[in-house]
């Protein structure tokens, strides 16, 4: 018996041995499994084919070089939460299109319209739209000839008697047109400084930040801008309802630090984009 007794102990030590041996190899192999299927996660973001400097640089399907401090910072936040970017460039309404219909997982930079809910999420405090998380701020600006009256009040226009250009898409347009301001629709900044400049319309209504650079890019002296903005809009990375609703939690972390390091990443990446102020080309 005691023979029978030292083997069956030895017997089940072994096989408890085994047996730990397994589990730990079961652990390692899951934290393994766990480890590569986040090291594979990709996020198919889209923005503008068109240039809209500072944010986003260059024209085209492929991110430029440097590619815009909207793109430095996405590429720090996911270098820290460890997960990839494919960058597509599309025209803005087919980027909206594309990510109502999963085809992107994310875009940007979109201010809030209650009917861009359809296309996808916007990060949310209540009922409207959370600032915190905005990955950049933009000022609509009223741009006319140097010997026009057109002037804005920061409620209406004042000696108004034309029409107004804007860029086809840009979320002024509709907020003009509710005002009953009468808009022409152009492709680009470049084409309605032309069409202003030759009289075709009495002012521009344009991104502060994208006029000012093409302005001082091309030298027109003859162009004055209003300092009262029309608008200055918060814009977001929206994501698409699918990927919300399958990733939320990586959808909620990439908020949190855009919130909480967006202001420190674009004083950061700035001064790269200082001498590319003066090479823009007629940006939408």
């Amino acid at each position: 018996m005691g023979k029978v007794s030292s083997w069956t102990r030895c017997g089940w030590s072994s096989i408890v041995k085994v047996l730990l041996a397994l589990l730990v190899c079961l652990i390692v192999n899951g934290l393994s499994i766990f480890s590569s299927e986040a090291d594979q996660v990709k996020l198919r973001i889209g923005y503008n084919a068109n240039s809209s400097y500072p944010h986003f640089l260059g024209t085209g399907f492929k991110p430029a070089s440097p590619p815009g401090v909207s793109l430095d910072i996405l590429n720090q936040i996911a270098s820290e939460l460890n997960f990839e970017i494919e960058y597509i460039r599309r025209p803005g309404r087919r980027i909206l299109h594309e990510l109502k219909a999963n085809q992107l997982d994310a875009a940007f930079i979109f201010s809030y319209k209650a009917e861009r809910e359809e296309f996808g999420v916007f990060p949310m405090k209540g009922d409207k739209p959370d600032g915190e998380k905005r990955l950049a701020v933009l000022s609509y600006v009223l741009y006319k000839m140097a010997n026009s009256k057109l002037d804005w009040d920061g409620e209406q226009f004042i000696n108004l008697r034309g029409v107004i250009g804007a860029n086809s898409g840009y979320s002024i347009v509709k907020d003009l047109k509710e005002k009953g301001v009468k808009i022409e629709e152009a492709r680009s900044t470049k084409n309605n400084f032309t069409k202003l400049r030759s009289g075709r319309i009495e002012g521009v209504a344009d991104q502060g930040i994208v006029a000012d650079a093409y302005i001082h890019k091309n030298n027109f002296s003859d162009v004055v801008k209003v300092s009262q903005p029309i608008a200055t809009k918060d814009y977001f990375l929206i994501f698409s309802h699918q990927f919300s609703e399958k990733k939320t939690n990586l959808r909620d972390k990439i908020w949190n630090e855009i919130a909480e390091h967006r202001d420190d990443l674009s004083n950061q990446f700035m001064p790269r984009y200082l001498e590319e102020y003066q090479l823009q080309p007629g940006t939408n």
